[in-house]
């Protein structure tokens, strides 16, 4: 085959020619499907089992693997537990999707973006700090979400007393439980925004000494929580405190 460039004629010879064709993929039908299966348009862009990357349209307008992030941040770390609860039970960690298994009450879980939890406990493991995080994906869904854990504490009545306490948060509420393996935890549930963070302290000691340290450590974690919804990062510490 022949072509001319500035009055100049070459010759390039057909096999040259068939291989730039096959190399550049014109007119070849397998090289299209590749294109297909790899094209931008049928890529998944799902993140924590929510798809896209839009706020969750609360205060903070953050997605679900931003929302997991930031429930990571209020979840106390190891340096902010008073200094005898500075045993982990439970690793740090946070997740862009609702908790797996929902109850106590089962509607906790609706419209929940992201959760994650952390655990303290003492050397002798008499004492125990449990926190958990649930980001909802507006402000909505969590007093939706609260008003279950409301409608559970107040009607469960075989099972749980609820107990009064200094409000926190948005909303709160203060319960302790009936049961023998539970009879020395008290539990606050705390409404911040579009966050909930469940806060339960077990003291072997009894009840009364459970909630006079729920009553720290919860007005702590409320701070933590109302610091995330003012954008900034969680600082307050219970480090202070004496359990």
């Amino acid at each position: 085959m022949r072509f001319t460039t500035g009055g100049t004629t070459r010759a390039v010879g057909v096999g040259v020619l068939v291989l730039s064709l096959a190399l550049t993929g014109c007119g070849g039908k397998k090289d299209k499907k590749k294109h297909k299966r790899g094209s931008s348009t049928s890529h998944g862009r799902t993140v924590g089992g929510h798809t896209g990357g839009k706020g969750t349209g609360g205060s903070a307008g953050t997605g679900s693997l931003s929302a997991a992030r930031r429930a990571q941040a209020i979840l106390p770390p190891l340096d902010t537990m008073p200094t005898a609860l500075r045993h982990v039970g439970t690793e740090l960690h946070s997740r862009a999707k609702a908790p797996s298994v929902c109850k106590d009450p089962g509607g906790k879980c609706k419209g929940a973006v992201a959760n994650g939890r952390v655990g303290y406990l003492t050397g002798d493991k008499t004492e125990g700090a449990s926190y958990e995080l649930i980001a909802y994906k507006n402000t909505r869904a969590a007093e939706r979400a609260f008003a279950s854990w409301e409608s559970y504490a107040h009607n469960a009545r075989r099972e749980i007393t609820v107990l009064d306490g200094a409000p926190q948060g948005s909303e709160s509420t203060i319960y302790a439980y009936k049961t023998p393996a539970k009879k020395n935890t008290v539990t606050m549930v705390i409404r911040q925004d579009e966050y909930i963070g469940t806060l339960d302290l077990r003291d072997t000691s009894g009840r009364a000494a459970g909630r006079k340290d729920l009553a720290a450590l919860s007005e702590v974690y409320a701070e933590r929580l109302a610091q995330a919804t003012r954008n900034e990062t969680p600082s307050a510490t219970a480090a202070h405190v004496k359990v």
